[in-house]
């Protein structure tokens, strides 16, 4: 990998903590777009986007140990790692689109994700019906398992309890980080090798990772949170339309001879290399 590309990474991975830090979500709703459209291919942004948001999950169920609530955690685990493999097994039958239509996927999912994330505001109660539970956790591990996106489905889970603020940071540290191993080792066996050289990316990536949640944290706490998470959602759903955009021209064009071929995924990366068994 060559320094362009590394510096590139490093960036967008360090906007992805600045915006964790900022509004306690969001990583993997901003890196994964952008790393897909900055050409690395889709084993390795799924492999990097992993072990860094593990960076920061791991860190903070260390400093709430105190306040985490085991038995949500242990019982959101079961289901999201049964519903993870129907999301890693669709992503496996996408292998071989198009990277235009990835990302046109990948764009809609977030774009989902953000949509139902700004406008649902449910009344916080002490306890959910069991079949709230069980559809916050399967669509968790489904779109986690999909693109890497596993955690709007439940902080929205987590936002309709009338739990602390420190119980309610301490589980969704706890699940995030409770799933790394199997989704990772999912990934593996889906995609091959190119994910554990993401994964060994995203433990170089750590420090930028660290930096821009600190710096994220430390303007949360200067600005309101009704206005950062207006510009946050703001700035996802720009992203997420840009992903989109691309595949919904190409789809406008289909009859016309002149349109140009779209790469695939399994062949070519977004810069014309192969993306099979390296990174860009």
């Amino acid at each position: 990998m060559n320094l362009i590309a590394l510096g590139c990474a490093a960036l967008i991975v360090l906007l992805g903590g600045f915006l964790q830090g900022l509004i306690a979500f969001g990583f993997g709703l901003l890196t994964v777009p952008l790393l897909l459209t900055a050409g690395f291919p889709v084993p390795v942004v799924l492999g990097m986007a992993t072990v860094c948001s593990a960076a920061q999950t791991l860190s903070g169920v260390h400093v709430l140990r105190h306040a985490v609530p085991w038995k949500p955690v242990g019982i959101s685990f079961l289901f999201r790692s049964a519903s993870m493999l129907a999301g890693v097994w669709v992503l496996r039958r996408l292998a071989g689109t198009p990277v235009t239509a990835i990302k046109f996927w990948v764009g809609t999912v977030m774009l989902s994700l953000v949509v139902m994330q700004a406008f649902w505001q449910p009344r916080p109660r002490p306890r959910l019906p069991a079949a709230w539970n069980l559809a916050a956790f399967l669509a968790s591990g489904f779109t986690g398992g999909l693109c890497a996106m596993g955690g709007p489905p439940l902080v929205l889970w987590v936002m309709a309890h009338d739990w602390p603020a420190d119980r309610t940071r301490a589980f969704l540290f706890a699940a995030f980080s409770s799933l790394i191993p199997v989704q990772l080792g999912l990934f593996y066996a889906a995609l091959g090798p190119d994910v554990l050289r993401g994964a060994a990316l995203g433990v170089v990536l750590i420090p930028a990772v660290w930096i821009g949640s600190a710096a994220g944290l430390r303007l949360g706490a200067l600005v309101s949170k009704r206005r950062l998470r207006l510009a946050a959602y703001a700035l996802l759903a720009a992203i997420a339309f840009s992903a989109i955009a691309p595949q919904v021209k190409l789809w406008a064009g289909m009859d016309d001879p002149g349109a140009p071929k779209r790469e695939c995924l399994s062949r070519e990366g977004a810069d014309g290399s192969s993306t099979s068994g390296r990174t860009p």
